[in-house]
């Protein structure tokens, strides 16, 4: 069936990419010629060798079947002569029925064959694409998205073959910030399957959308004012061509092109206005791949829509994250260490009547395999997202990726002002606002008065002989510092979004990376700068852990080892450090550039630049404090288990509790410790061999279509390539060299220190305002987070190319 004809628009007959490449035709787009080779054809060969049943229970082993069978004699014949109409080579591609629509994509699941002859290769194709619907891929895909059937039907699109000059892919809303005032176009010498299979790293454009473009015009003013916002050219060595014999190869990209950009500025104009065109004619927003012919003239080679979403508060089972506190715990949490650091986060965070009614009941927060996770259930009903712009990243994190990239997606949405009420009603009611310095405007001084002090403080503790009461007055330190410290990072990742977007819409997109910074070096600097002088002996290891001994690489356990109880922590570390710059005059400089950016900040936004600025300085400056605090805690608990004869670490407080009381019964104790000790060792050895618990409960099994493009959220900009060294703990990380990427879960302080040596930073966990985060862009690392199973996805030795601006990280 032509692309011209009205039936060939029709999803049941030509498939998702054939009905809308027919669509576009139809609207007079520039669609390479050609036809679609219907579902009834499938259907038809199917039942002509008997095969309709095993295809109607998706029989795994059908796909081999297919590729062998012959296609009836007459059925051949008219396959040829609608080829022989087109050029001599050929694009075949697969058109699945549930492919390409409003809730499922099936990008890249099925087959495409590139470059094709016509005669027998063209059949060999057209087997090869009917096969694909019966793959492992496909059925694997199928069952995680809800569990649709391939036995709905395929058809094949066969055109001509655009060789291009280049070639990629264009968005009409922006998918990486969910922003819908924004597209984004990728570019790449060659044919665009290097963009989209990742082999390259693309040109990279962001435009800005016209303010008007209303839902029912039916054709785009080639007048419609396109605004480039960003442009990142990348170099290309290499691109994939056709070959003279068919198929496609990689060759050396000409030396004149390496550095040029892929295109013009007209050029880039057109292609944005062909897709607002397409967003038009689709009714909503469109994924366009699109072709640069060798004459300039640019091709539509395939639109789908953005895949559409569930309803933001639909009912799902209740969600368990590790996104905020796994870079708190890199490694498992003792029961006592956790459940006394629980009691004082449970009090802050936990509403039960609004559990119950709303989030389906289940606490606050647990521990699963030594892993401490949060509720985050309640981030479904909280998050909001205002039309058109994106929504509150922060608190996207904590929702599983499907998910944030379904909120990214969505034009607006409202929260779900009954938990916000809920909420409410509890905080006024128990006059909750009294655990928090929620003045944004003096939480800092608050923090200022309370480190002024600290010092003091520390030193008025109970004697070491009265350890019980030294823990509980540790406690009560911990509890003042947590109430100052959740409202610091609440307003940190606030207002740093706030004022991100600000300045974007201002047009001061490159300050926002060169202004938002802390105000003076920060405490992990310092340490840093410590290490440093360590490792190129101008400083001893006396002076280090004098100044920081209690610093620890798993800061929130209390269990961890500090380097004042571990100094072989320290060698390597300092060793690493020597080999990079002075790490305080690095700050430095960055800071000096922050001070002068400000001058060309916008004066009515100074006030609020200046007091993100002040609470970026307190995200490293407060976890350093918290160490201070916390060893002195965990030396109170050594004493009690000095005095009880008991490792009373494998006992949560109740029974610790219990235990000192006289309420447990010792030899009670005694098996209780035996039986988590052991299985703490045990879950300590699989976290060390790289199997740790997942980032999301019930997100454990990877998506089968990895692809060489790993999605991230980007924290530090810049591009770094080179060989990975993934370490699943901090030992493992001693081996980095310099000029490789380091992949981990996530970072401490304890690890930042070989931030000198990495070229680059890829992370499972994090946020834009995490510990690695901050550091990272003190030290220019470029970096990537939240990349789900990031150290299962990537071996040691694989080359990498991580772009810390769009949040992407391609294997080589």
């Amino acid at each position: 069936m032509p692309l011209d004809d009205p039936l060939a628009a029709v999803r049941t007959t030509a498939g998702g990419k054939g009905s809308a490449l027919a669509r576009l035709a139809a609207a007079g787009l520039p669609v390479p010629a050609g036809f679609v080779v219907t579902t009834r054809a499938l259907a038809a060969h199917l039942e002509s060798h008997g095969l309709t049943a095993r295809a109607r229970r998706a029989d795994p082993d059908l796909a081999d079947v297919l590729r062998a069978l012959p296609l009836e004699p007459s059925f051949a014949g008219q396959l040829r002569e609608a080829a022989a109409r087109l050029g001599p080579r050929l694009a075949v591609r697969s058109s699945g029925v549930d492919e390409d629509g409003a809730d499922a994509s099936h990008a890249g699941q099925f087959t495409t064959e590139l470059g094709v002859r016509g005669g027998d290769a063209l059949e060999d194709a057209l087997r090869a694409c009917w096969a694909s619907a019966f793959s492992s891929r496909v059925r694997a895909y199928q069952a995680g998205a809800g569990g649709r059937r391939s036995a709905r039907g395929i058809a094949v699109v066969v055109q001509e073959m655009v060789a291009p000059r280049a070639a990629g892919v264009a968005f009409t809303i922006n998918p990486v910030s969910g922003s819908w005032q924004e597209m984004t176009v990728e570019a790449a010498w060659g044919l665009g399957a290097s963009v989209v299979d990742g082999r390259v790293l693309p040109d990279f454009y962001r435009i800005r959308r016209p303010r008007r473009l209303w839902p029912g015009l039916r054709r785009v003013s080639q007048r419609l004012r396109i605004g480039e916002v960003e442009r990142e050219v990348n170099a290309q060595a290499r691109m994939v061509v056709q070959r003279a014999d068919g198929g496609t190869e990689e060759v050396p990209v000409p030396e004149d092109r390496r550095t040029a950009a892929k295109l013009t500025s007209r050029q880039l104009a057109r292609l944005c206005r062909l897709a607002l065109r397409i967003e038009v004619l689709e009714g909503g927003p469109q994924d366009v791949e699109w072709a640069l012919g060798p004459d300039g003239r640019l091709h539509i080679l395939q639109a789908r829509p953005v895949t559409a979403l569930a309803p933001p508060t639909a009912a799902r089972e209740v969600v368990w994250t590790r996104r905020f506190v796994g870079e708190r715990w890199t490694e498992p949490a003792t029961p006592l260490g956790w459940s006394l650091v629980r009691r004082e986060l449970e009090w802050l965070i936990d509403y039960p009547e609004t559990q119950r009614r709303y989030l389906g009941g289940a606490l606050p927060t647990r521990l699963f395999r030594s892993a401490p996770y949060l509720n985050s259930t309640v981030f479904r009903h909280l998050a909001f997202k205002l039309p058109g712009a994106p929504p509150p990243r922060f608190m996207l994190e904590l929702l599983p990726p499907e998910e944030e990239a379904d909120w990214l997606r969505r034009r607006a949405a409202a929260p779900d002002w009954r938990v916000y009420a809920s909420i409410f009603a509890t905080t006024f009611r128990e006059r909750r606002w009294q655990r928090f310095r929620w003045n944004p405007l003096r939480n800092w001084a608050h923090w200022d008065a309370f480190a002024a002090t600290l010092p003091a403080r520390l030193a008025q503790l109970p004697p070491m002989r009265q350890p019980r009461a030294r823990a509980e007055a540790c406690q009560a330190l911990v509890r003042q510092y947590v109430k100052i410290h959740v409202c610091s990072l609440l307003f940190a990742n606030i207002g740093y979004e706030l004022v991100a977007a600000r300045l974007h819409t201002r047009g001061h997109r490159e300050q926002v990376h060169e202004v938002l910074r802390p105000l003076r070096p920060s405490a992990t600097v310092l340490a840093h700068r410590a290490l440093w002088l360590l490792g190129r002996g101008a400083s001893s290891l006396a002076d280090v852990l004098h100044e920081h001994g209690t610093r620890a690489p798993s800061s929130w356990e209390l269990f961890s080892p500090r380097w004042c109880e571990d100094p072989t922590q320290v060698e390597p570390l300092a060793a690493a450090a020597a080999q990079g710059p002075d790490p305080l005059e690095t700050a430095r400089s960055a800071i000096a550039v922050a001070d002068s950016a400000m001058e060309r900040v916008p004066p009515e936004l100074r006030p609020a630049v200046l007091l993100v600025r002040r609470y970026l300085q307190l995200r490293e400056d407060q976890r350093v404090a918290f160490e201070r605090i916390t060893w002195e805690w965990k030396r109170s608990w050594l004493a009690l288990e000095d005095r009880t004869g008991l490792a009373l670490r494998f006992l949560d407080i109740d029974e610790a509790d219990g235990l000192l009381a006289g309420r447990l019964e010792r030899g009670a104790a005694i098996a209780l410790v035996d039986r988590r000790r052991a299985a703490y060792r045990t879950e300590r050895a699989r976290w060390r061999d790289g199997d740790t618990p997942p980032a999301f409960l019930g997100d454990s099994v990877l998506p089968p279509d990895l692809g060489r493009r790993l999605r991230g959220r980007g924290i530090s900009r810049g591009v770094a390539r080179g060989p990975a060294r993934v370490a699943h703990r901090l030992e493992d990380a001693h081996a980095l060299r310099p000029g490789e990427i380091l992949v981990t879960r996530a970072t401490d302080p304890g690890w930042t220190p070989l931030f000198r040596t990495a070229a680059g930073l890829v992370l499972e966990q994090g946020g834009m305002l995490s510990h690695g985060a901050v550091v990272a862009r003190e030290y220019g690392l470029p970096g990537v987070v939240n990349v789900v199973g990031a150290t299962r996805r990537i071996e040691t030795g694989q080359r990498l190319t991580v772009d810390g601006a769009r949040g992407l990280v391609v294997l080589d």
